[in-house]
């Protein structure tokens, strides 16, 4: 926990990382800072866990930098990979909103830090209800990634491997990523292709394959740290025929 902490140096610091069609992104600057300031500044390393699946909701993370992964226990045994989060999003508001427990655990996975800020259910509550516009993006959040999970279960689950992982970029490029120059988009979470196949249900050697594939059409450049999307009309275009 961070004392003393300034919400507009904060947002001057960290804003311009966040997703275009984050919730953060969404707020106008004075009502971020009254979101903000309602809560406190917290960071969590590589390995920290922000939430555990089946605790009860203690609090609502508003990931102000880095990113975190979302898993959650599978029958049997084992973990899987549901969803990767990034700076402008929220974390734990499911559970602040329904009083149930956690479904999911959520992770830092990144070598930079999460900057965070905190707030206590009702104080999340307190804050939405006043701040202009924070119901109304929080509801498209939570949409959007209901929505996401849906079309990822139904739309594409009999789709060929290429497809589905097209179709994944173009949703994380949509939403987290960042153009610095020209057509290209990048995506900065490093994730392992164990990783990229939990996230579309595929092996290892399956998402090899096709990521090797996307690269080779000169649509993606996978690299350390990050995800290059090298044309994301080109993936757009590529599902969108064949669907």
């Amino acid at each position: 926990m961070v004392e003393g902490w300034d919400p507009q140096s904060i947002i001057r610091r960290h804003r311009g990382s966040w997703g275009p069609q984050s919730f953060l992104a969404g707020l106008a600057h004075q009502g971020l800072v009254s979101l903000l300031a309602e809560g406190m500044l917290v960071h969590f390393g590589k390995g920290d866990v922000l939430v555990r699946e089946g605790d009860v909701c203690d609090g609502v993370f508003l990931l102000l930098s880095s990113y975190v992964k979302v898993s959650a226990s599978r029958y049997g045994g084992g973990q899987t990979l549901l969803a990767v989060r990034f700076a402008g999003d929220v974390i734990g508001e499911m559970a602040a909103i329904d009083g149930n427990t956690r479904c999911a655990t959520v992770e830092v996975c990144s070598k930079e830090p999460v900057a965070a800020v905190r707030l206590e259910g009702a104080q999340f509550e307190r804050a939405v209800a006043s701040v202009p516009d924070a119901r109304r993006l929080l509801l498209a959040s939570v949409v959007r990634k209901l929505r996401t999970s849906t079309r990822r279960r139904v739309d594409y689950a009999k789709a060929p491997v290429l497809l589905q992982l097209a179709c994944l970029l173009v949703e994380m490029a949509d939403e987290y990523g960042h153009a610095p120059r020209g057509r290209s988009v990048v995506i900065g979470a490093n994730l392992t292709q164990v990783e990229w196949g939990m996230l579309i249900g595929v092996s290892p050697r399956t998402v090899q394959r096709a990521l090797r594939e996307l690269k080779s059409a000169g649509l993606i450049d996978p690299g350390r740290n990050r995800m290059v999307v090298k044309d994301v009309p080109g993936l757009r275009a590529l599902f969108a025929e064949r669907l």
